[in-house]
């Protein structure tokens, strides 16, 4: 009875501060801009330099080449150690697309000097996501910023930049460190964890920064 109150107290909170900007935007016309940009990806390559800052980690800078080959299919080659948050590494809104979400355009904000339209994805099926927030630019409706409520894993955060590509020139990817319960892969064992850190409840953030070079995107007819 807790959690059925506590998930529809969310529901209507977040009702209410979309409803607000409801007659503004139409949330789903800004979601399908958004997927109809990477929707003829068939596949890419790119090469990638990945950089962990973790309190409890020690670990140098790793390269990775990565291959993503539609609908669903990613391979992240690198050697060593390294953490992959395999979630921002397949074209986003195409991941997006795929849920059944009910869409709430949720106001305006900037990041990184980019005015962005605040969507929020609330998904219609009890699962692992409690709540996607989707901050979209304006201008060309690139995904600048997500943020993922999960009901195990925490909340984290991607941060996307770009260049010349509609695929990001470089993923901050954020999360909580507690309980390190985390959507990553690990690969090798070349690094150096601090157990006593590791085993700190205290609540801290993580990051993993991946800057990417030499794209090789192939479309569909």
């Amino acid at each position: 009875m807790v959690y059925g109150f506590r998930k529809y107290l969310l529901l209507f909170l977040t009702l209410f501060a979309g409803g607000i900007y409801a007659q503004d935007i139409d949330p789903q016309i800004v979601l399908d801009s958004a997927q109809n940009k990477t929707q003829n990806i068939k596949s890419y390559t790119v090469d990638a330099i990945i950089r962990i800052d973790v309190d409890f980690l020690k670990i140098k800078p790793r390269h990775a080449v990565i291959t993503y080959e539609y609908p669903n299919k990613l391979d992240v080659d690198t050697k060593g150690f390294s953490m992959i948050p395999k979630h921002g590494l397949r074209p986003f809104m195409r991941t997006i697309a795929k849920e059944d979400n009910m869409a709430i355009f949720s106001g305006r904000e900037e990041v990184d000097g980019n005015p962005c339209y605040i969507i929020k994805l609330l998904p219609r099926v009890d699962g692992k996501i409690i709540l996607i927030k989707l901050w979209i630019r304006t201008d060309d409706y690139l995904v600048a910023r997500s943020e993922t409520f999960t009901r195990r894993s925490g909340t984290f955060t991607m941060d996307f930049n770009y260049e010349d590509q509609i695929l990001p020139s470089s993923l901050v990817f954020s999360f909580e460190t507690k309980g390190v319960n985390l959507p990553w892969k690990f690969i090798g064992n070349s690094v150096e964890i601090d157990k006593a850190k590791l085993k700190n409840d205290e609540m801290k953030m993580g990051k993993v920064f991946i800057e990417f070079s030499n794209y090789d995107i192939k479309y569909s007819n």
